[in-house]
């Protein structure tokens, strides 16, 4: 087994890309998924995917994501902030841990 953390946009100055505050993707140490019907600034997921994949091969949450860090967009005057969340430790029915 390995985590799902969800990175939710928390605030920003502008959104460039159409995001609000709430909209979320969810990583995965295998891929990202993104709310059906819903996009996500590629630059931001680039960002958080580098920030967090370290973190997600472990069976449980290291300090750094029990912290629920901050992660942000690349595009510094947007200013976009992202809250990290582990979505839920334990396997889903049917995944072996």
């Amino acid at each position: 087994m390995t985590l799902r953390v969800r990175c939710t946009v928390e605030a920003f100055n502008y959104s460039a890309c159409g995001l609000a505050v709430g909209d979320s993707f969810e990583l995965t140490a295998t891929g990202v998924t993104v709310p059906e019907g819903r996009t996500f600034c590629y630059f931001a997921i680039t960002n958080a995917i580098a920030a967090v994949q370290p973190s997600l091969g472990a069976a449980l949450p290291d300090a750094y994501l029990a912290a629920r860090p901050l992660v942000m967009c690349p595009d510094t005057p947007e200013e976009l902030r992202m809250r990290v969340e582990v979505v839920d430790p334990t396997p889903p029915t049917g995944e072996p841990s």
